[in-house]
């Protein structure tokens, strides 16, 4: 394996991500530790580039998402955002989305929460396929306090994957949440006792999802995270694609056009 990945071992996506590959997972790991691995546009940027290097490359599989130290990620930095004007605000908001996008309609993605999470933090755990966190973590969605309104998609996203009443709890009263009342209300699927542990748990989901059929794994992603608001009638013909994706000579064109067709953004 080390061979097979020996060139994806060595990509770099900026200063402040680290990247490698293990049982055919991108493991994209924040290292902003001195800002509690917070984001600039910059470090938005990076992790595009990698979320979009795992995507594109037909031997990964799927992604890890992790962070270095004990915060997964606080959000923005706000002390480099008072420097950006409107553009680089509405910039900052566009990056952050298309992120969203990557996560939520692409390859299967795990989320290895390694401590306090807030803000951008929780938005990019809620678009992975399984979030798994230490048993100290706690997530808050900080930006009301602020008067800044939580963009790039979380309102929907939230209101999708924890149900409107818990939404409004975060977003609107910016209420704390323990790792405990997370999994309770289906933020994160797993508590784990340590970093240590984080780990290895994750490489074992990445493990399942590897030895499984990557067509099927894929569209059954894609398609749960899109199907419960539409009708019967519009749902059951795309079920009904996915499933005979076995008489498709061409089968990553079905996941593409899914995908193309999902997707809220260019």
């Amino acid at each position: 394996m080390v061979i097979l990945f020996m060139e994806e071992k060595f990509k770099k996506f900026g200063e402040y991500i680290e990247f490698s590959v293990n049982r055919h997972f991108g493991i994209i790991t924040l290292n902003r530790i001195h800002r509690s691995n917070s984001f600039t546009i910059d470090q938005l940027k990076h992790l595009k580039k990698a979320i979009e290097f795992c995507q594109n490359n037909e031997k990964i599989k799927g992604i890890i998402l992790t962070a270095n130290g004990n915060s997964f990620s606080t959000g923005m930095d706000l002390g480099e955002i008072t420097k950006y004007d409107y553009k680089d605000v509405k910039e900052l908001e566009h990056l952050a989305a298309s992120i969203c996008q990557l996560l939520f309609n692409g390859k299967p993605a795990i989320c290895a929460i390694n401590g306090r999470t807030l803000g951008e933090g929780v938005v990019f755990l809620v678009c992975c396929d399984y979030r798994l966190a230490v048993k100290d973590s706690f997530f808050q969605m900080p930006e009301i306090n602020s008067a800044i309104f939580p963009g790039t998609g979380c309102v929907t996203l939230f209101s999708k994957i924890i149900g409107i009443p818990w939404t409004k709890k975060m977003l609107m009263f910016s209420e704390r949440l323990d790792a405990n009342k997370a999994l309770e209300i289906g933020l994160i699927d797993e508590i784990v006792e340590n970093q240590e542990e984080l780990m290895k748990t994750a490489l074992n989901k990445a493990k399942f999802i590897n030895s499984k059929n990557s067509t099927v794994m894929n569209a059954i992603k894609i398609l749960s995270n899109h199907l419960m608001d539409k009708n019967f009638a519009v749902a059951y013909p795309l079920e009904t694609i996915a499933s005979d994706w076995y008489k498709f000579t061409d089968k990553k064109k079905i996941l593409k056009d899914f995908q193309k067709s999902l997707n809220w953004i260019d």
